[in-house]
This record gives C-alpha cells, structure tokens and sequence, in this order.
C-alpha cells in the first residue's frame, strides 16, 4: 500500500521542486531585501512539495482512461489505489501546500499564500485540461516558474524585475 502511494505521488520526483525553491530563496537571501527565515523556507518547501505531490497525484486521477490503456501498472488502474482515493489526496495535498504557504504569514507577508494559489490553481488547470492541448507545455513552465517565485518571495516583499528574470529563464527552458 505504502509503495502505491509512493508511485502515485512520484515520490523520487519530488526534490526537483525543492530545488526550484531552493533557487528562489537563495537568490534574494543574498540580496539586499534582508535575511528569509529558515522556519520560511522549511514552510515553503513542505508546500512545494505539497503542491507538487497534488499535481502527480491529479495526473493520474484526470488521465485514468488513458492509463488503462497505456500504463496499466499505474495505481489506479491496477487497482492498488481507488479513483476517489487518488483524487482526495490531490484535492488534500493542494489545500495543505497552500496552507503551508498561508503559514509563513507574518513573516513572509501575503505573498507566498497568493503564490501558493496561484500555483495550486495552475497545477489544476494544467492537469485537467491544459496537457491535453497545445498549451500543456506551457502550462507546465507556468508550474514551475511559479515555484521558483515561491522561494523569491520568501524574503516578505514581491521582487524587483530583474528578480524576475530567473523564474522566467526557468520557465523558457521547461517549456
């Protein structure tokens, strides 16, 4: 059981999106914006993580049909783990990144929360619809840009331009 969520969720996978957080943060660490707390990056990364381990979760649950046809193996459709099952711990995953985000108010601000959602809405709207289309690509560069930002936003304050730079070299190269 414990190995079907681990598949279900991509669990190896999930350390790419701590580094784009990790990116984010020591980025304006070293800038003049002040010092982000380590209890904020440790909140950003859980929500990181959260949000990512919603979005492979959510793939599978939107993409049953095809993977009974083409991957057969895959939780779901083995029926190591139930539809629902998938889809409650996708819906419960983008709540709880989004709240770990929502957690590092006071001393990150607002910021992280409204990044957090903007990223969890992206998560959705690419897995339910945007992969299937032309725009999946870019979908996904959306994704990842804002977890980059994520980590930018860390500091308390909405970056300057040319912080925004990084999550958008980030985002050209995974589209």
């Amino acid at each position: 059981m414990i190995r079907a969520y681990a598949e279900l969720l991509r669990l190896p996978n999930v350390f790419t999106a701590f580094a784009d957080v990790l990116l984010g943060w020591l980025l304006v660490s070293h800038a003049d914006f002040g010092h982000p707390s380590g209890v904020t990056l440790l909140l950003l990364l859980a929500a990181s993580g959260c949000l990512y381990s919603a979005g492979m979760a959510l793939n599978d649950f939107f993409d049953v049909e095809q993977d009974r046809r083409e991957r057969p193996f895959r939780p779901i459709p083995s029926g190591r783990i139930s539809r629902n099952g998938a889809g409650f711990l996708g819906f419960s995953l983008l709540a709880a990144g989004v709240g770990f985000a929502a957690a590092c108010f006071p001393r990150a601000g607002p910021y992280p929360a409204v990044v957090a959602i903007a990223l969890a809405a992206s998560v959705l709207l690419y897995d339910a619809w945007l992969k299937r289309t032309g725009l999946g690509p870019g979908g996904m560069a959306l994704c990842r840009m804002l977890n980059v930002l994520l980590g930018i936003v860390a500091v308390g304050a909405w970056p300057a331009l040319e912080f925004l730079a990084v999550p958008l070299v980030v985002g050209v190269y995974v589209a």
